[in-house]
């Protein structure tokens, strides 16, 4: 069923930067067989070319009724055009969230800009950074959920895979078939997203960096770990 271009309606993958967004966007554009695009940051959209072939929408199951994409973003709500569409909210234990975060920010993948205003934050001590990431990541939740449709758990998705992105995609409004989600998860693994890494394997330069949950303990003191309560608490309330 075509869309009319006047009246399109998108589904939109959110979440704050290094959650899963993108992994989550390519399995859902697979999935709903709808063209996959990085909202407000186009070239970010131009992948590797058997990624752009798996997420171009026209496979030979069905699109999603009514939708005529799959859109990625990190933006705020005033930000993004989401009236009338569909919104997936991307959550993921934020101190994980925060060291992908750190590292991203230390790469060549982050833009100049980002990257000199962490550095300048890291001047002033990790507390700094990471009382200033949590600000960052308890807005963006708290403004996002109440618009939120669905809402995918990063460590739900590693730990029990396509059994748990089954679950969210045969329902209502999406009835997706569970051998195309298996094929989705398995077109879209770890190992193949990174070039050959198993999960674990870590490249602090690749933007799929280590692909595993619970990596923060190897990076916090105790002291440090504590500034998380609040968050933590925000984030379980969230996938229940």
């Amino acid at each position: 069923m075509s869309v009319n271009a006047t009246n399109q309606k998108h589904v939109w993958v959110i979440g704050f930067p290094k959650s899963g967004n993108t992994w989550i966007s390519y399995l859902c554009s697979y999935c709903l067989n709808l063209p996959f695009s990085n909202f407000g940051n186009p070239k970010e959209s131009q992948q590797k070319s058997w990624i752009k072939e798996l997420t171009r929408g026209g496979n030979d199951w069905s699109p999603m009724e009514g939708y005529s994409s799959v859109k990625k973003t990190h933006k705020y709500p005033d930000q993004v055009p989401f009236k009338d569409s569909l919104v997936i909210y991307v959550i993921r234990d934020p101190r994980d969230v925060f060291v992908s975060y750190h590292y991203f920010m230390r790469s060549t993948n982050a833009r100049m800009l980002g990257r000199a205003r962490y550095y300048l934050l890291g001047l002033l001590g990790k507390h700094q950074q990471i009382k200033w990431f949590l600000s960052k990541w308890m807005q963006h939740v708290q403004l996002w959920t109440p618009h939120s449709q669905v809402i995918v758990c990063y460590e739900k998705l590693l730990s029990n895979g396509s059994e748990y992105l089954n679950e969210l995609l045969s329902v209502d409004p999406f009835f997706v078939d569970g051998t195309i989600v298996n094929q989705a998860y398995e077109n879209f693994s770890f190992d193949k997203m990174s070039g050959g890494r198993k999960p674990g394997s870590e490249d602090q330069k690749s933007f799929f960096r280590k692909g595993i949950s619970g990596d923060w303990q190897n990076h916090f003191s105790g002291e440090e770990a504590e500034l998380f309560n609040r968050s933590l608490k925000i984030y379980q309330s969230s996938i229940r």
